[in-house]
């Protein structure tokens, strides 16, 4: 049993350590060596013997992997109608050009929903090998302390980190522009659930090592006898370890993970008092003393304003993710029974969503609403059935068993599932590779802690040998199924990963190749080779189908090309590019249909919605047009630019583009500067006169909004429509040094230097460094006081 609890411990390790496991390499490192170790235990058990144990929520796991099967399988058209109408109607419009093949799965990304099968595979292995081989006692305290280790280890890593190289991952790794690195993570909430999930744990064992002095002595000497017996110094690192991982959580500033931390708290200390009442009257204050001091170290503001960021000041509740959890309605009702397929949030949610602008929202930050929309009511009990099966089994072995360290850890890993469940309210912790793992072994923990029997008081089996656990043993039949699961999921696993590595492969080979009808015949043959090549070894990758249908496009197998398409779209129905592609080639009200449905469905709205309404105008189709861009430019107008150039190459009239416009400053001055640009000064001005106008009545108008309305009518001769615009500016943006500053040039021009003084001086009150207005102060005669 050697070598499966070596890979078995390098996998607690490399989780968290390989930056989460957020990428598919350490994915798949992961997933091939929790395969290996639960192969190699199940290898080990039959050839010496030993007994494989039964597993609480055993059924319910196996079960939801089965769903995730079935929705990769593909149905009659007929049935799915039934059973999933939303799933039906996703890829309903690719029926009329399939060619009478109107099997479908459920999941709308198959490709998607494999790899959360294996993902979910490795976990539903690492529980019960984790059962398997813990319940053995010195490979459970020899696991438990390395976890408690490494995760103190983390925690001062991720603090020192904070302070030392916030914007980098170990020092060298550069992070996404937008990510708040914390330790390993590029997200600190999945720290936290990381972190909540093993500190129950070092707490349980901080208890249990607790070095006992008698009662009847007096204080000197129980002081003395406290840090003079054995293990002492264990049990101050573990006191010291617990501290750090809840002073990493609070610095942080993850407000889920600071109220589950505290969560897990109370329900070991809940947990602790039913079991052992009248102990650790001391022992609590003095942790949560500890834990106050080094928090007021930090300091509080940060932690205390962290929370303030969800209200506004009347008390009400501003977190963004309510309307997204909002938006997730949609997705629940129209997949309520089976889900849209696991792992496709980030493909269906589009459809769905209402909130403006591009950022790609790819999980719904509630673990409890995306296991919803993505497995249905059905994959909802089946997850709720397992987690429950955990929790009530160690509840009911923690009420009968006596000895204390089974019990102490039972109770830690109850309190740290308990953690990440409330965490998981308001995150999408599993959704992180490294984070699900551990939440999986620490069910495993709690499973093989409150059963185990220590060799003191253990039994014997029928053949003699040291009964190790209260489990029963599984059947001959049960161990051979177990068995070929082990072995079917590591095989998929080489087959899937390996061949998305070759797929890769051959598409960066020509990833840099622009196609179009420029390119020479043997580049376009090139890149049909690797694509060909790529769909062969990653077939559920629509993208290798898209591009080499558009290389077979100008090789001039339209047909071909055709068929490509068709067979990407299939692979990812939601993928709005793809569906486009198709509309573009097919007939013109199919090829409406499409267009539409993948603008509708897209990532890129921006893109998408270009072509829509480039195809709807090419098809003489203005009105329609008109109305597409009128719905993007009122969610969000950051790309206008390009819509306008748009609509001016199709001689779109002044008041056409006065109707599209949305009601906003910012898309009417950036409309006018473009005609400026163009030196059509005429639609230039009557663009920032409107600009203008409804400056007036903003009710947050940012300040680069009045300067570009300023610095235009200067730019045209119209200081008096400056001269008002300004006035409104330094009304409505009290605070800004800049519009005092060219109000006292105005001033100064016309001869009243007492006012152009007034201004200059109110610029220095808010800004006390600024050069500029000082400069303009001694200008006017009063250097020696400026």
């Amino acid at each position: 049993m050697i070598a499966p609890f070596i890979l078995f411990t390098f996998g607690l390790v490399f989780a968290p350590l390989a930056f989460g496991t957020v990428e598919q390499w350490s994915l798949a490192v992961l997933e091939l060596t929790v395969g290996a170790a639960y192969i190699g235990f199940f290898l080990a058990a039959r050839f010496s013997k030993e007994s494989v144990l039964k597993v609480p929520g055993l059924l319910p796991l196996l079960l939801l992997l089965g769903l995730m099967a079935f929705q990769l399988v593909p149905l009659p058209g007929s049935l799915v109608k039934i059973i999933s109408p939303g799933s039906y109607d996703i890829y309903s419009p690719l029926q009329s050009l399939s060619g009478g093949n109107d099997w479908m799965s459920l999941s709308v990304n198959r490709r998607a929903t494999l790899y959360e099968l294996l993902r979910i595979g490795c976990c539903c292995l690492m529980y019960i090998v984790t059962v398997q081989l813990l319940s053995q006692p010195e490979k459970l305290k020899k696991t438990v302390s390395i976890v408690v280790f490494l995760a103190a280890g983390v925690a001062f890593l991720a603090i020192v980190q904070a302070v030392g190289s916030p914007d980098k991952i170990y020092w060298i790794r550069q992070v996404p522009h937008n990510a708040h690195p914390f330790g390993p993570w590029i997200n600190p909430n999945q720290f936290a659930g990381y972190i909540e999930l093993i500190c129950p744990l070092a707490f349980g064992l901080f208890l249990f090592y607790k070095p006992r002095v008698r009662g009847d002595e007096s204080f000197r000497k129980k002081f003395v006898s406290f840090f003079t017996v054995p293990g002492i110094h264990f049990h101050l690192f573990l006191g010291f370890g617990t501290v750090l991982m809840v002073l990493a959580v609070f610095v942080s500033l993850c407000r889920g993970g600071i109220l589950s931390i505290v969560a897990a708290g109370a329900v070991f200390l809940l947990l602790a008092k039913w079991k052992f009442p009248g102990r650790g009257r001391i022992i609590f204050p003095v942790i949560v003393a500890s834990l106050f001091l080094a928090i007021s170290w930090f300091g509080w503001d940060l932690i205390m304003t962290e929370f303030d960021h969800g209200f506004d000041r009347a008390g009400n509740v501003t977190d963004a993710r309510l309307p997204l959890w909002s938006d997730l309605v949609g997705i629940i009702m129209d997949f309520p029974v089976f889900g849209a397929g696991f792992g496709t949030f980030l493909s269906i949610y589009p459809l769905y969503r209402t909130i403006g602008g591009n950022a790609i929202l790819d999980h719904a930050h509630n673990d409890y609403l995306e296991l919803l929309t993505d497995g249905g009511v059905v994959g909802f009990i089946l997850a709720a059935w397992f987690v429950l099966s955990v929790l009530l089994h160690g509840l009911k072995m923690i009420r009968v068993r006596r000895d204390r360290y089974a019990v102490l850890l039972g109770i830690g890993g109850i309190s740290g599932i308990t953690a990440l469940l409330f965490h998981s309210i308001t995150d999408f912790n599993m959704h992180n590779g490294a984070v699900a793992y551990y939440f999986f072994f620490i069910c495993g923990v709690a499973v093989a802690s409150v059963n185990i029997r220590f060799s003191h008081y253990a039994g014997a089996s029928s053949a003699g040998s040291p009964v190790r656990s209260l489990l029963k043993a599984q059947s001959n039949i049960g161990v051979v199924l177990l068995t070929f699961l082990g072995l079917f999921l590591v095989s998929a696993t080489l087959l899937v990963q390996g061949g998305t590595f070759l797929a890769w492969r051959n598409y960066a080979a020509v990833s840099d190749t622009y196609v179009n009808k420029q390119l020479s015949g043997e580049n376009l043959q090139k890149v049909a080779d690797n694509m060909q090549r790529a769909v062969f070894w990653d077939p559920f990758e629509g993208l290798y189908s898209y591009k080499l249908g558009t290389a077979k496009y100008y090789l001039d197998d339209r047909e071909k090309a055709f068929k490509q398409y068709i067979l990407a779209a299939r692979k990812n129905p939601l993928e709005g590019i793809f569906l486009q592609q198709l509309g573009l080639l097919a007939e013109v009200e199919s090829g409406k249909k499409l267009i539409e449905e993948g603008y509708k469905r897209g990532l890129d709205k921006d893109s998408l919605a270009l072509t829509y309404a480039e195809w709807l105008l090419w098809n003489g189709r203005r009105g329609e047009a008109k109305d597409v861009l009128m719905d993007r430019l009122l969610r969000d107008h950051g790309e206008i630019i390009d819509w306008m150039v748009l609509l001016n190459s199709y001689s779109f009239s002044r008041q056409d583009i006065a109707e599209i416009l949305p009601a906003t400053v910012d898309a009417w001055i950036q409309y006018g500067r473009y005609c400026e640009k163009k030196e059509n000064y005429s639609d230039a001005l009557f663009f920032f006169d409107t600009a203008a106008e409804l400056l007036t009545d903003a009710l947050d108008p940012a300040p680069s909004w009045f300067r570009e309305i300023i610095h235009f009518y200067r730019r045209q001769g119209l200081e008096a429509k400056s001269l008002v615009v300004l006035r409104q500016a330094v009304e409505k943006v009290p605070d800004s040094a800049y519009f005092h500053i060219l109000l006292g040039d105005y001033y100064r021009d016309q001869g009243l230097s007492y006012r152009a003084k007034e201004e200059f001086e109110r610029a220095l009150i808010l800004d006390p460094a600024n050069k500029q207005a000082r400069s303009k102060l001694r200008r006017l005669g009063y250097g020696d006081s400026y």
